[in-house]
């Protein structure tokens, strides 16, 4: 093929693109789904939420008269060495509030799914919005940003947290996540 016929079939398919793109596209129909999570809760910020179906519930009515301004605080940060504290105890119907720090450049997922399923969030902030989910897994917080979660444990026992990576990690080298940084005390 010559070059001036080879460039010659270039401009054709271009002024035929040029054409087609002058056509208005058809709209296509809004479609939800429901059961699937948003872009935002995958790959924003905030709490990822999980079916109500999933967590206990208690009345929120009854949550309301706590006094949260003694409510026992937790400050939980995410660093460049790890998450700390480690270990988290908090007492049973009890109002608690657990401030989560990211101080690293990355958005850090703080799970602690178990331990949400089994306690009554009362309220969430993230950058000084209430971003407020009863039923979550799960908080992605910025670089450099907070999060607080006023929560209610409704049930004793042991519940580990994590983060993405040793979620991931533990997936893949122990096929479970028991190897979690840290975990909450609930007396």
């Amino acid at each position: 093929m010559g070059v001036r016929r080879f460039f010659s079939l270039l401009a054709v398919i271009g002024l035929s693109m040029t054409g087609l793109s002058a056509c208005e596209m058809p709209k296509l129909p809004n479609l939800s789904f429901p059961d699937l999570p948003s872009m935002s809760s995958l790959f924003g910020e905030g709490p990822e939420a999980l079916d109500e179906g999933d967590c206990e519930t208690t009345p929120l009515r009854s949550l309301q008269v706590l006094n949260w301004q003694t409510a026992k605080r937790l400050d939980i940060y995410s660093r460049k060495t790890g998450i700390s504290p480690k270990t988290m105890v908090m007492t049973a119907n009890t109002a608690n509030i657990l401030r989560l720090y990211n101080a690293t450049r990355n958005v850090w997922t703080f799970h602690a799914e178990e331990f949400f399923k089994h306690a009554a969030v009362v309220k969430i902030f993230y950058g000084g919005k209430d971003v407020t989910e009863s039923c979550i897994e799960a908080v992605r917080i910025g670089p450099l940003k907070w999060a607080e979660i006023r929560v209610v444990p409704l049930k004793q026992g042991e519940f580990y947290f994590r983060d993405e990576k040793s979620f991931a990690l533990g997936k893949i080298f122990s096929g479970d996540d028991a190897r979690a940084p840290g975990h909450i005390i609930v007396r």
